[in-house]
């Protein structure tokens, strides 16, 4: 039997994760995340601090937290670029149709991120979802998704310089890699 996001966030209330790894719903089955090391957290650190910077005002910037894609998941991606909301989304989940941007640091999780989040996200019509990978040195950018598969992908190093369309933001592979 596959959970809803609903049952997923009733059992979250029941305390049933409590002292338990890290969980994040998707296709109705629970997966479990990979450790926190210090290079994702900095990774992560350093990317939050870029787009909040950047886009101060604009749109929110959430770290590991999940969004709603569909009634039968709940991701949790390390940075996710929202649509702007005045009560920080405090009543209602951010779904797929919230979300600018997807980011996942891959530093234990390279095959699941290429995988499953890639297929979860296409599926969502996620507009962009980026994928950093430290130990290659590179952030593999997905774009334009149709019928459940994007279709572009761009490979950046440290120091490619690139453009995030939806806010006209420049960016260069070393805002996101350290």
């Amino acid at each position: 039997m596959l959970l809803t996001a609903e049952d997923y966030q009733q059992m979250g209330k029941a305390g049933i994760f409590a002292n338990k790894p890290r969980v994040e719903l998707i296709n109705g089955e629970l997966y479990t995340m990979s450790p926190i090391s210090p290079q994702h957290s900095s990774h992560v650190d350093k990317i939050n601090a870029f787009f909040v910077a950047a886009l101060l005002g604009k749109a929110q910037i959430r770290t590991q937290s999940s969004i709603r894609t569909d009634v039968i998941s709940e991701p949790e991606p390390d940075i996710t670029i929202l649509k702007y909301k005045e009560d920080f989304y405090l009543n209602t989940p951010a779904t797929n149709k919230d979300v600018y941007l997807i980011i996942e640091v891959a530093v234990y999780s390279v095959e699941n991120d290429r995988t499953v989040k890639l297929s979860k996200y296409a599926e969502a019509d996620i507009p962009e979802y980026w994928i950093v990978i430290p130990k290659e040195g590179i952030i593999e950018a997905y774009r334009s998704p149709k019928n459940g598969v994007y279709q572009h992908k761009d490979t950046y190093k440290k120091d490619d310089v690139w453009v995030f369309n939806t806010f006209n933001l420049q960016l260069k592979g070393e805002n996101l890699l350290i």
